[in-house]
């Protein structure tokens, strides 16, 4: 065996390549390889929309290339391999079982971010299977950080996240107001955002949450693991990366409020995106500083000399190999039997002849996050001389980005954040609109002294042979089982949320939506073009 080391411990002198080549060309070593590879595939496949579409977790492009680095440095230390009992041949079947459900559920579900962390869970498992089965017991402690460390590019559950970020951008927000008041900058708390004389500052931040938070902690636990420090160390870096991003944060809205009382609410655009990139700089930059110290003395990694590593089961790479076959093939078989052209969908007819009709535009930030394919919005005041506000926005078919991105932004989680105190929820009410009944979400909100009524729609075409034009419901999960159920996916997606201000109560305020809705809504039977 041959001692390597380094400033990290990882330096690597040469790899054998001819003896990995050699290697690849045995069909038991070969066929392994090659179905972790489509899974694999699969996986990265599906996170990778939400990478693309979310900028919280942006960050996950570069997660498999940090696994493949932290696996590749772990494999040129490996230990020789320990015995592999029976025991994990079932719980790799029983996951490898799993996968096709969890497939049919994600197809028409690409938002569902619990069937994410299932599927990654799964693949994450299965992989530390065969590595179990190839080196027991030491390639399984050895490798499993290395494969597990997928985890942290999976999108966190709503749950989970919105108690997190809110907890810390409200923080954040009231540190950020105590200090600008201390300074003798008139500042007031509203939610997540930020009130100074000049403006509403942070008022586009309102849904995006703590600001590198979740790629902080995937640093600080890549970090830990350059370094090959203890556990506790470990966790006392990713205690310490939350703090920077935290703290980070705090100064940011302090640059930004104070760039904003001195030159005006319209220089913030100028200093919005530096000031991130800046102060996200100083957070890894610090983080990485502290790693250094922390990790001490520097161990020296032992590079391992020709390790040989237990024969995969060849019966059950094969019969992996047919399963992963049967279940791509027989949920792409499900839903393209029941797929069809024609799907029902509807209009939002704008009350161009109301009085004091206004559009309303949609500011480029929120654009750029929601990514709508079209959208408008536009404001007008009733006969009665309530204020309506109305926002329609569409995702086409085909895309899961589409399905995503429609169900991303919720006025029950946005408006809180903005300010708005939510004083009922009133659930959900069905609304008839000619031969639909369209559902909406009903939320009484107060800001200040003024009160208003939001109605929120969340609308997926849907199939004309699967089911008549009727009582459809898009806002809980069990929607999503139903459209596996019917063999639905791809779909284009549409939001309408309506806002009424100056009614008496929020009974008054749903009587007009439905006296208005039939004249509002036009059925648009087409072809969705889904793929």
């Amino acid at each position: 065996m041959e001692a390597i080391g380094g400033r990290c411990g990882i330096i690597p002198v040469q790899m054998p390549l001819i003896a990995s080549i050699t290697a690849l060309r045995n069909p038991r070593v070969a066929l392994p390889l090659a179905v972790y590879s489509v899974l694999w595939f699969l996986l990265l496949k599906h996170l990778s929309v939400h990478w693309s579409v979310n900028p919280q977790y942006s960050f996950g492009w570069l997660v498999p290339l940090l696994c493949a680095f932290i696996f590749y440095a772990r494999w040129i230390s490996r230990p020789k391999p320990g015995p592999a009992h029976g025991g994990a041949r079932w719980i790799f079947c029983a996951t490898a079982f799993a996968l096709l459900p969890t497939w049919l559920v994600e197809q028409p579900n690409p938002d569902w971010r619990l069937v994410s962390w299932f599927l990654a869970s799964e693949v994450v498992i299965l992989s530390l299977c065969a590595v179990y089965l190839w080196g027991g017991k030491p390639w399984l402690v050895h490798f499993a950080f290395s494969i597990c460390f997928i985890l942290t590019a999976v999108p966190w559950p709503f749950g989970f996240e919105g108690v997190v970020v809110e907890t810390l951008m409200r923080t954040a927000a009231a540190i950020s107001v105590e200090v600008l008041n201390f300074v003798n900058i008139p500042a007031l708390q509203h939610g997540n955002v930020i009130e100074i004389t000049s403006g509403l500052l942070g008022i586009d931040e309102a849904c995006s949450g703590i600001r590198s938070l979740q790629a902080t902690i995937m640093v600080s636990l890549f970090l830990g693991e350059l370094y090959r420090t203890t556990w506790m160390r470990r966790l006392f870096l990713l205690f310490a990366g939350v703090l920077f991003a935290f703290l980070c944060n705090v100064g940011r809205a302090l640059l930004l409020a104070t760039v904003a009382a001195r030159d005006g609410i319209e220089s913030v655009s100028k200093w919005h995106d530096p000031a991130g990139f800046t102060i996200l700089t100083i957070c890894f930059v610090i983080l990485c500083f502290l790693a250094r110290i922390v990790a001490g003395p520097q161990r020296r990694i032992i590079r391992s000399g020709r390790v040989s590593s237990n024969p995969f089961p060849f019966w059950l790479a094969c019969t992996f190999a047919a399963w992963l076959f049967v279940t791509l093939a027989g949920s792409e078989i499900w839903y393209r039997w029941h797929e069809s052209g024609e799907t029902v969908r509807w209009s939002f007819q704008w009350p161009v002849s109301k009085k004091d009709f206004t559009d309303i535009p949609i500011p480029a930030n929120a654009a750029e996050l929601l990514k709508f394919d079209s959208g408008h919005a536009a404001s007008w005041t009733e006969s009665d001389g309530s204020r309506w506000s109305a926002f329609f926005l569409e995702w086409v078919a085909g895309p899961s980005r589409s399905r995503i991105l429609a169900r991303s932004h919720r006025p029950d989680i946005c408006l809180p954040s903005a300010g708005y105190k939510l004083r009922k929820d009133r659930g959900l009410v069905m609304v008839p609109a000619g031969n639909l009944v369209i559902p909406f979400h009903v939320l009484e909100f107060e800001y200040g002294d003024q009160r208003a009524d939001v109605f929120f729609c969340l609308w997926q075409d849907h199939s004309k042979t699967a089911e008549p034009a009727g009582d459809r419901n898009d806002w809980n999960r069990w929607a999503g089982i139903r459209s596996v159920l019917l063999g639905e996916r791809n779909l284009g997606q549409q939001t309408l949320e309506i806002v009424i201000t100056g009614c008496s109560s929020s009974e008054t305020a749903e009587a007009m939506l439905r006296n208005r809705m039939e004249s509002l809504v036009s059925k648009d039977d087409k072809s969705s073009g889904r793929l």
